[in-house]
């Protein structure tokens, strides 16, 4: 099985030189394979996001690399670019991803950034709106949407980029249970290598192959989401409790 990234020896530190230095994320190395749902769990300030967002080359690593398909995504920074169309990062607040008035226009702004013709942008972005169900809502206002129909929207901004890769860092976070089930639905119908960073337990042992479970900016432990979930002594020392629905077994 090959990996589509790799990430050798990342570390990424906050505050370098001043009293407030810390290091996020501490020499890192991690391999992640085509096809995988891959979850990344942690209590908050273990590192997920800031791991996350060097996988897109949204941040720099202060030392170390991450590799997509053999290449250092910085080997050449004038590249960083081409990057992030391969590798989508969709962010906890779909705030920050939308901002024209409504749903179509904002999903078109990818693709017409790429250069590509109108056929081909509107054709990329109805495909993206029926992939997540809401190509019912494409002329909606945005300040007319539910957090859900928000967070949705966010996702198909990102696919019509038509990524090789789904980033996503608390896709669960402020949705109501039909959407949260709604999300999981249209997360296990995609293709794409999935990693998202999550507090949520119960939503990644629903939907998570293989989990990573953070501490401190470095790996505890890397396997079966069902196994690490359902270790509590190894979650509570973390920080962490077993997801609910082991509760109710």
């Amino acid at each position: 099985m090959n990996e589509i990234i790799r990430i050798e020896n990342l570390t990424h530190t906050y505050g370098e030189g001043t009293p407030f230095r810390r290091s996020a994320v501490e020499n890192l190395s991690l391999d992640i394979y085509h096809g995988e749902f891959l979850g990344l769990i942690g209590h908050t300030g273990s590192g997920k996001s800031t791991l996350i967002q060097h996988l897109n080359g949204l941040l720099k690593p202060t030392g170390g690399r991450v590799l997509l398909d053999g290449e250092d995504i910085w080997a050449d920074p004038k590249k960083i670019r081409s990057v992030r169309f391969r590798v989508g990062l969709v962010f906890q607040y779909p705030e920050y991803q939308l901002f024209e008035a409504d749903i179509f226009t904002d999903v078109c702004f990818g693709p017409k950034n790429l250069g590509l013709p109108q056929e081909e942008v509107e054709k990329r972005v109805n495909h993206a709106l029926k992939q997540i169900h809401i190509e019912h809502l494409r002329d909606k206002q945005i300040y007319k949407m539910s957090g859900g129909e928000k967070k949705m929207a966010s996702i198909a901004t990102i696919l019509a980029m038509t990524p090789d890769i789904i980033l996503m860092d608390e896709p669960s976070a402020a949705l109501d249970p039909q959407n949260r089930r709604n999300l999981i639905r249209v997360l296990n119908e995609f293709s794409y290598l999935k990693l998202i960073a999550s507090h949520d337990l119960d939503f990644v042992w629903d939907t998570c192959d293989r989990t990573i479970l953070l501490s401190e900016g470095r790996i505890v432990c890397d396997g079966d989401t069902r196994e690490i979930l359902s270790d509590r002594k190894l979650l509570e020392t973390h920080g962490l409790e077993l997801p609910l629905s082991l509760y109710r077994k």
